[in-house]
């Protein structure tokens, strides 16, 4: 990857700039502790959201309340009272009636259940699994994948007709799984009933379920993760991980286990934010990648079977997630099928359901299923985070017969889709009503606006020769790049599909990334671009070539002068200080100013593509808002600066990045700043009748887009 210098490396001139410090080491350490856990809830800002993550204490969802955010997590009372000391803002979750959430869990025990059945007992998941294929041989086949740490078998049912006389993956297949985090009831009881409702129409001979069985393969996993999930049941209910017995004494303490869905090879250990390498933390990745037998057994149907579709079903928080999640803000190449199949907050594909990159819209994540899934076996893949069925219940659904079948009837639709898709995924068959197309400049969804990948067109282009790039359906075959320089003579090229920068190099199963080049233009030139193959020609966009000076050095003025805090006077007012600076070294630049530009970053193909080094610079506003707007805010064009220049890093730029507030709108040390995806509003405080999931925290602070800074 490129590389961010500090300003004093490349010209004394600059000996005032500002210098970014590493993230302080977290002093929030997990304590020794044998206790009970429960539910809490923490109001805290978002540097100690980041801090929590590191120390390895489960964080879980979490909302902005006023100029803090709300955060679930579930502790020890030792872990509460050490938070407490330490400043943290926080107390017992507790639901309708007073209780917390650990005494609800006991009730529900102590009157026997009337939903959930353990994976031991007689007549269990594990026996309800046997017996379902015992009792369907024509369309059902039972596979042992692996055993647990403590012995169990890990289970999967394949459904499709012929299933115990067909290879395994010999027809286009999905793969419904479930339960990895043991705790998490409510997944394993959807991803059962799902199992059921095929094989009842099954028999009752649906002719379109009739139709699906006999040319795809379903299978499902209701339990990933056997040991965890009975432990829940036996000892602890609000367990997480697996048993695998991290400290060698024998006995299963807060200490062990390891977090199967974040073992698996892609990114494994990326960060100390989607994953852990603390054996004490929740989200611990475990001493080497497919350390587990859970993992192992997973990752073998996914090599195994190489599905279409892969859906992860997790709790809570009605979230309805997609690769990728070790980095935010980085779409695969085959997003336009998952934004078609998943919709939008305005057009879910869940009612109710938020979708969205799992990295954007919750957090990140590293060594995780479903990018492994999509990267390296080819299976397009979803974690639906359920519903907690009450009011801060969170991983303990309510032992309700009617909310259950509540939960799987709202999320069935969805499941329909993916199955339906699986013949044909590049044109799936969605509940949203929304089609995939041949080419894509621009994402269709405004909640992806301006991210790499989803957004190739660009308005002003510094240089020839001119990069170009689009979307394009694998199946069209070669792709060229037509263009047109004012008006003239229609020109083509080819184009050759992108690799990937450095270190991004998103999954590219259906559609991919091709670029071109655009060639014989100057200053002052008018260029339209579009795309053909197949057939089929894209949407054009047009660009204003505004500079070509061959200069290899360029300036990017980030004041913010037009905003809202503080109210300045018209700028740029440092631009012929860092241009002068340069200068009285030997070396002359160009200058891009993001406010003269009409608040618009400098796209990474269009502008800095073109310079070896970009010295990106602040003035005096701290956060980047439009005028008007108030404390708290935050304008998406803070996060489109931040992404357009990672991109440029991703492929070899170099940034020196300076300025007295140089980075501090990133790092979250300015407290809670939100932004509107779609950049429209104001989201501090939110209008009325806006959905609060809408807006988002700004980059840094435990949701990773800070790795561009670090």
């Amino acid at each position: 990857m490129g590389r961010i210098l500090l300003p004093t490396t490349l010209f004394t001139s600059l000996a005032t700039a500002a210098v970014l410090a590493l993230p302080a080491q977290p002093s929030l350490a997990r304590p020794p502790d044998t206790e009970h856990l429960d539910a809490y809830t923490a109001r805290v800002t978002s540097a100690q959201v980041a801090d929590l993550v590191r120390a390895g204490y489960d964080v879980g969802g979490r909302k902005v309340v006023g100029d803090t955010l709300e955060v679930s997590l579930v502790l020890t009372p030792g872990e509460s009272r050490k938070l407490a000391r330490q400043g943290v803002d926080i107390s017992l979750t507790r639901v309708k009636g007073g209780r917390t959430v650990r005494e609800m869990a006991a009730a529900q025990a102590a009157g026997g259940y009337t939903v959930w059945r353990s994976y031991d007992e007689p007549g269990g998941i594990r026996d309800q699994m046997v017996a379902a294929a015992a009792a369907n041989p024509s369309v059902a086949k039972l596979v042992t994948l692996g055993t647990t740490h403590q012995g169990r078998d890990i289970l999967a049912v394949k459904l499709t007709q012929g299933a115990n006389g067909i290879a395994d993956g010999a027809r286009p297949a999905v793969l419904f799984s479930a339960t990895q985090h043991a705790r998490e009831w409510i997944s394993t009881e959807v991803d059962r009933r799902l199992m059921r409702w095929y094989l009842d129409r099954w028999r009752a001979n649906d002719p379109a379920v009739k139709s699906l069985l006999q040319t795809t393969e379903l299978w499902f996993v209701l339990v990933a993760n056997p040991d965890g999930y009975q432990y829940t049941f036996d000892h602890e209910r609000l367990w997480r991980k697996n048993l695998r017995d991290n400290d060698g004494n024998g006995v299963v303490s807060f200490g062990d286990g390891v977090d199967p869905n974040r073992n698996f090879p892609n990114h494994w250990g990326y960060d100390e934010e989607g994953s852990s390498s603390l054996p004490s933390s929740e989200t611990y990745r475990g001493p080497a990648p497919v350390s587990e037998p859970e993992t192992k057994a997973l990752k073998w149907l996914l090599d195994r079977v190489r599905f279409e579709f892969q859906v992860n079903y997790h709790s809570n928080g009605q979230w309805l997630l997609y690769a990728e999640g070790w980095q935010v803000a980085t779409p695969t190449a085959d997003d336009p099928i998952y934004s078609a199949m998943s919709g939008n907050l305005d057009n879910p594909a869940i009612e109710g359901f938020h979708p969205g990159l799992s990295s954007d819209v919750l957090y990140v994540t590293n060594g995780e299923t479903t990018d492994y899934a999509h990267a390296t076996t080819g299976a397009l893949a979803w974690t639906p985070e359920l519903s907690e069925g009450c009011d801060g219940c969170g991983f303990v659904f309510p032992d309700d017969e009617a909310l259950v079948q509540e939960e799987f009837l709202r999320n069935l639709p969805f499941a329909q889709s993916v199955a339906r898709s699986a013949v044909d995924p590049a044109n799936p068959k969605t509940v949203t009503g929304l089609t995939t197309k041949p080419f894509y400049l621009d994402s269709d969804d405004p909640y992806k606006r301006g991210l790499p990948g989803t957004q190739l067109s660009f308005g002003l282009s510094y240089g020839d020769p001119q990069p170009v790039a689009v979307i394009a359906k694998r199946s069209l075959g070669a792709v060229s790049a037509k263009y047109r320089v004012n008006g003239g003579p229609v020109r083509s090229t080819t184009t050759t599909e992108w690799a990937g920068g450095e270190t991004t190099r998103p999954a590219a199963v259906h559609y991919h990334q091709v670029r071109g080049v655009v060639t014989g233009t100057r200053a002052g030139d008018s260029v339209e671009v579009w795309f053909e193959g197949g057939g089929q020609r894209s949407p054009s966009f047009t660009y204003r070539v505004v500079s070509d000076t061959g200069g290899r050095v360029l300036v990017v003025a980030a004041e913010d002068y037009t905003g809202a805090s503080p109210v300045q006077t018209p700028g740029p007012h440092y631009a012929r200080y860092h241009l002068d600076a340069l200068r009285a070294n030997g070396i002359t630049a160009d200058l891009y100013d993001i406010d003269a530009r009409g608040r618009v970053a400098p796209d990474a193909l269009g502008v800095l593509s073109h310079y070896d080094t970009v010295v990106w610079y602040g003035g005096d506003d701290v956060i980047t808002r439009r005028a008007g707007w108030g404390p708290g805010n935050a304008d998406r064009l803070a996060l489109d600066e931040l992404l357009e220049f990672r991109a440029y890093l991703d492929e070899g730029g170099t940034v020196v990045y300076t300025g007295d507030f140089a980075g501090e709108q990133y790092t979250g040390n300015v407290g809670t700043q939100l932004y509107d995806p779609k950049g429209e509003i104001a989201c501090n405080p939110l209008p009325a009748g806006v959905d609060p999931r809408r807006c988002l925290v700004l980059a840094g602070s435990g949701d990773g887009t800070n790795d561009v800074l670090q």
